[in-house]
């Protein structure tokens, strides 16, 4: 199923910055004005494409991307950008401005260690519908202003790709400070030296208290495509209470539980498995906050008693919940 994401203030934001009519744009793009009088409208990456090209016809400005991208980084701050502003280093903002960049838009952004350092790549989140080039400049241009803010230096990337067909003006040159070459797709690199700098804005107290959130979102922003995907997400909802038994599990997704376990046998996993990863996963998390007691943590994941989750956490992990918390106050502090 493609993403999918609200677009009614982003719209908003674009055609002030650009000086335009946002009903002008929706009626260029074909969409109705209930995008911009319900706040809960989405629409899919082919429509939110259409959306940008429509933008920059009604704008016809060749500098429309760089007055975009100085715009939205003077503007509101995203919590994905808040993820991304209170990291240690450049290279770590990054990796989590692309964990967390499909809650802004139809979009991913793939960070990859390169050997010149760190490349970014963003691309669409349906591969069959693919990414507009001067989106993909944008992004690229929007990136760079945010490591020169969040490093407090003047970062010029080692080289930028864009493909050849893509008219760069003067102005986007000079402010990237490199000649972007033609290349297959869009791409930005930053150089190992740019990649390790601290960012002034770095925060792990922030950091810690944004991640549960963003990451809850991003669950909830991707609709579950198998079986197992369903009943991974019906265990996180259902452990606390107790109701993580294959019939509960059954009930709530509308299947018997042979079928259940038939289906998942099909997909190559097993309850058992799901409810062993699945409890994993989340004592992970839940030992990351100080403020969750050991008794409560076993309660969260559905145990009945504490004894029960330590002889199963040592059975994942081969140590205990202590000793984990403990590795991870000091890494903390």
């Amino acid at each position: 199923m493609p993403a999918r994401c609200p677009i009614g203030d982003y719209l908003t934001l674009c055609a002030e910055a650009l000086n335009l009519s946002p009903d002008r744009v929706l009626r260029r793009a074909g969409l109705s004005g209930e995008v911009l009088s319900e706040a809960d409208v989405h629409v899919p990456p082919q429509t939110y494409f259409a959306l940008w090209q429509a933008m920059l016809d009604e704008a016809d400005r060749p500098d429309a991307e760089l007055t975009l991208a100085l715009s939205a980084t003077r503007g509101p701050v995203p919590p994905p950008v808040f993820a991304f502003s209170c990291a240690d280093t450049l290279a770590l903002g990054l990796v989590r401005l692309g964990m967390f960049k499909s809650l802004l838009g139809p979009l991913t952004l793939m960070v990859r260690q390169a050997s010149e350092g760190v490349e970014i790549c963003p691309a669409s989140a349906d591969r069959l519908v693919p990414l507009p080039a001067r989106l993909g400049l944008f992004e690229l241009l929007y990136i760079t202003d945010c490591a020169r803010r969040f490093t407090g230096t003047h970062v010029v990337p080692a080289e930028v790709t864009l493909p050849a067909d893509l008219p760069v003006v003067e102005g986007v040159a000079d402010f990237l400070g490199c000649a972007p070459r033609a290349g297959p797709e869009v791409a930005l690199v930053f150089s190992a030296e740019d990649a390790a700098r601290p960012l002034i804005s770095r925060s792990p107290a922030l950091w810690q208290s944004l991640e549960p959130t963003l990451a809850a979102q991003l669950v909830q922003a991707q609709p579950p495509e198998t079986v197992a995907d369903q009943v991974r997400a019906a265990l996180r909802d259902s452990l606390a209470g107790g109701a993580s038994s294959v019939e509960a599990i059954a009930r709530r997704l509308a299947l018997s539980k042979r079928s259940l376990q038939r289906r998942l046998a099909e997909e190559g996993t097993s309850f058992q498995g799901l409810l062993a990863e699945t409890r994993q996963q989340l004592a992970g998390h839940y030992l990351r906050q100080p403020d969750l007691s050991l008794p409560e943590i076993a309660y969260l994941l559905g145990f009945g008693d504490s004894s029960s989750f330590f002889r199963a956490f040592q059975g994942w992990t081969g140590q205990t919940p202590g000793s984990i918390r403990s590795q991870s106050a000091k890494r903390a502090s």
